[in-house]
C-alpha cells in the first residue's frame, strides 16, 4: 500500500438508517445486536474505500450478507461492506482512499437497499462512526 493508515471517510453518504449496537427483533424474539452502521441509499450507489487497504474477501452472494467485501487496513483493523449489488474488486486488490470498490444493493438478508458497514480491530467489533467525521447533511 502506497498510503499509510490515516483518517477514514464515509464509503457512501446518505441517511443513517441503523446504528451500531441496536437491538434487533425477529418474529418477536430478540436477536443479536447490530454490529454495523447502515446507510440507506439507492441500489447502484457507488461504495468507495474509506481508507487504504487490501481486499481479503470479495463474495457476490453470501446467504446473510449478500454481496460482501472485507478490506484489511493494516494494524489488525478491517472493514466489512454488506448487501452489495455489484463488486468492483477482487481478493488481493490494493485500494486507496476513495477508490470504487462496489455498488449498494439489497442482497442477502436485507429489507431494502443500504450499505451495512462494519469494522473489527483484532477480534473486537467497533463502531465505524468513531473513525469518520459526522455524516454530511444534504
Amino acid at each position: 500500500m502506497a498510503q499509510a493508515l490515516a483518517g477514514f471517510s464515509w464509503p457512501v453518504e446518505g441517511r443513517i438508517s441503523g446504528v451500531y449496537g441496536s437491538q434487533r427483533i425477529y418474529n418477536g424474539k430478540p436477536g443479536s445486536p447490530h454490529y454495523g452502521v447502515d446507510v440507506a441509499v439507492p441500489t447502484g450507489t457507488e461504495v468507495r474505500a474509506p481508507a487504504a487497504g487490501v481486499v481479503t474477501l470479495a463474495e457476490p452472494d453470501l446467504f446473510y450478507s449478500g454481496g460482501t467485501i472485507i478490506l484489511d487496513h493494516g494494524y489488525l483493523l478491517s472493514s466489512s461492506f454488506l448487501h452489495l449489488s455489484k463488486l468492483h474488486v477482487a481478493v488481493g486488490d490494493e485500494v486507496e482512499p476513495g477508490d470504487l470498490i462496489a455498488e449498494v444493493g439489497a442482497t442477502g438478508r436485507a429489507t431494502g437497499p443500504h450499505l451495512d458497514w462494519r469494522m473489527s480491530w483484532r477480534s473486537a467489533r467497533i463502531d465505524p462512526q468513531f473513525l469518520v467525521p459526522p455524516m454530511p447533511q444534504p
